[in-house]
């Protein structure tokens, strides 16, 4: 794959939008760049700043709640057991 912005190699990819999900291949440098001056890459960028936050914390739930629909099927290893308290020692 090559970099969008200057045809390196693309070593990662960004995105462009996040509702609907869409990205471009980026080199390091540009993944960099855009990072630090977005507004330079506003032709590329359509997207709110609270999107991205609200993606990755709707990414993270919908991960955890896979995690816990899984474990309901391997009971074994379900890490969503409650772990036992330890008793608080009372000092006089």
């Amino acid at each position: 794959m090559r970099c969008e912005l200057c045809f390196d190699v693309a070593t990662e990819k960004h995105h462009i939008t996040y509702f609907p999900e869409q990205t471009i291949p980026v080199c390091s440098f540009h993944g960099d760049e855009i990072h630090l001056k977005p507004s330079k890459y506003s032709s590329f960028l359509k997207y709110k700043k609270s999107d991205s936050a609200y993606f990755y914390s709707q990414q993270s739930r919908i991960g955890r709640f896979l995690e816990y629909l899984s474990n309901l099927q391997n009971p074994n290893t379900n890490r969503f057991k409650r772990k036992k308290q330890k008793k608080q020692r009372v000092f006089s």
